[in-house]
């Protein structure tokens, strides 16, 4: 391997573009599949945003909403009830309904979100500020959404068309199907939602989704069954499924993934046919060299590492070239498009994209390591 990297080395620094070419080849490759990956990320964050902000290990829905947080109307004396069952460490509620926020004179949609301070509902990540408790009126917390838009801590809202509240915290992005979202206590949430739909009934008495934290070392699929079974006895029948269930049942988001993986698979499997052939091209043309390092004694293992430090020098420029190039496109799109590119995504992406350059990379092994050194005398024979 040393030989190998020494032979990569010098190839490098005499004649760079031979490695640079095929990396600039499929850094715009690299790219899309970047800008696919969080374009996915992007959208699916913005609509699971206010479910990503809590923690929680179990989500008690009432049977009828079919998973869906917007129809789920759970009554109150059940998430009451849930607190009780064996395994369970605390119990919150959290409930949406959408609203219009108003600011001075420009107004937007937005998601109300009543929740219970200092249980499993209350967001984790403030930015500024704090959250509203439970019993304070006319108080909310914006998301970072909201907060770019000019409203800052402090400043007067109105929700609706009539219920002002005070902007007492900032936390961090909790858009909710794509729009932005205002945390409340439940009673100033059960007014918004008795004003905007009153043939539905809204009140204190019902609540949107039950969020529930189990004791330390129970395993929630277990705890989930016993939910169902004691709310089963008072007559309520509801469905309990894992936080990350309930994240995979929001509306829109398997239509997300299903797409986006799609289209990231299939740039993917063009980076494999893209590399099959550049490396078959570039052992063609070192057919010679090859010959000539085989006939002076190198073994077939020096000629397989150069291939690999070739793909891994290839990898490395066009993963780096095709960030930066994805990183600097999701800088240059206004806000309201659904593109930025986190860590993960890219490091993720790179990840395939490694595996996909190999796995064209070792097409052409088979054909390299059956140089003759007979060719190095450059005559057929």
């Amino acid at each position: 391997m040393r030989l190998a990297t020494h032979l990569v080395w010098l190839e490098l620094r005499r004649t760079p573009a031979r490695l640079i070419r095929p990396a600039m080849t499929l850094m715009v490759l690299a790219a899309l599949a970047i800008v696919l990956g969080s374009l996915a990320d992007t959208l699916e964050r913005r609509s699971t945003g206010a479910l990503r902000a809590v923690e929680a290990d179990l989500v008690v829905f009432n049977a009828e909403a079919r998973q869906q947080v917007l129809r789920s109307r759970v009554p109150r004396p059940a998430t009451i009830g849930v607190g009780f069952v064996d395994g369970v460490h605390e119990v919150g509620v959290l409930s949406i309904v959408p609203t219009t926020v108003t600011h001075g004179d420009r107004q937007v949609r937005a998601t109300l979100v009543g929740f219970n301070a200092r249980t499993p509902a209350e967001p984790v990540r403030v930015l500024a500020g704090r959250v509203p408790t439970d019993g304070e009126p006319n108080l909310a917390a914006i998301d970072a959404t909201l907060h770019r838009t000019g409203i800052e801590v402090g400043d007067r809202v109105t929700l609706g068309d009539s219920l002002d509240v005070e902007v007492v915290g900032v936390i961090a992005e909790a858009m909710f199907l794509q729009q932005p979202t205002v945390w409340v206590p439940p009673e100033v949430w059960a007014r918004t939602g008795a004003r905007a739909f009153p043939e539905r009934g809204y009140s204190e008495a019902i609540v949107g989704i039950g969020l529930v934290e189990v004791q330390v070392g129970r395993d929630p699929q277990e705890v989930a069954p016993a939910i169902v079974a004691e709310l089963a006895e008072e007559d309520l029948e509801v469905e309990v499924v894992a936080h990350r269930d309930a994240l995979a049942a929001v509306p829109g988001i398997a239509a997300i993934r299903v797409t986006f993986g799609g289209l990231v698979a299939l740039a993917i499997s063009v980076v494999v046919l893209v590399t099959a052939g550049l490396s078959l091209l570039q052992v063609d043309r070192d057919r010679r060299r090859n010959a000539e390092l085989r006939a002076v004694g190198a073994a077939p293992a020096v000629l397989a590492g150069i291939l690999a430090l070739r793909l891994a020098v290839t990898w490395v420029l066009a993963s780096g070239s095709g960030a930066l190039l994805a990183a600097g496109l999701a800088a240059a799109v206004p806000p309201t498009v659904p593109l930025v590119v986190r860590p993960s995504t890219v490091a993720v992406i790179s990840a395939l994209l490694a595996v996909a350059i190999g796995s064209g990379g070792a097409v052409s092994l088979r054909r390299l390591l059956s140089t003759d050194p007979v060719e190095a005398l450059g005559a057929p024979w």
